[in-house]
């Protein structure tokens, strides 16, 4: 998976857009590579806008280790929301997985999204 990161000052929250084939260890290192970013600091709000993003090979395994990935950083990621945007179907519903194998453990909120504006309004609410 190919990602940039960039962090939306006057809104106060980071994008991170993503494009290809991702696997957990992509997710992990996008996740670090947030963390190393000057602006990072706990309670900061991700939207990963995934609409580029290529899941169909992921199994459920995978998903499995996307959960534990992310929720390795719950330190980090304390009071944090993290939406994912995902237009098409099956990225939808792998998302969704990854939502339900990720809340319980998750000190962070998620969010699974169909489009930047939904995504976007979930973040900035209070």
């Amino acid at each position: 998976m190919n990602f940039k990161i960039r962090f939306v000052s006057e809104k106060g929250y980071f994008v991170i857009k993503t494009s290809g084939d991702t696997s957990p260890e992509d997710v992990e290192s996008s996740l670090k590579q947030l963390f190393d970013n000057q602006e990072w600091c706990a309670g900061r709000h991700v939207l990963y806008d995934n609409r580029h993003e290529n899941l169909d090979h992921l199994s459920k395994e995978d998903v499995g280790m996307i959960s534990k990935k992310s929720t390795k950083f719950n330190e980090k990621l304390t009071n944090s929301k993290i939406a994912l945007v995902m237009p098409k179907d099956l990225a939808f519903g792998i998302a969704r997985m990854w939502e339900a194998h990720t809340e319980f453990d998750a000190t962070f909120a998620t969010g699974v999204f169909r489009s930047t504006a939904e995504a976007e309004s979930w973040i900035e609410a209070a």
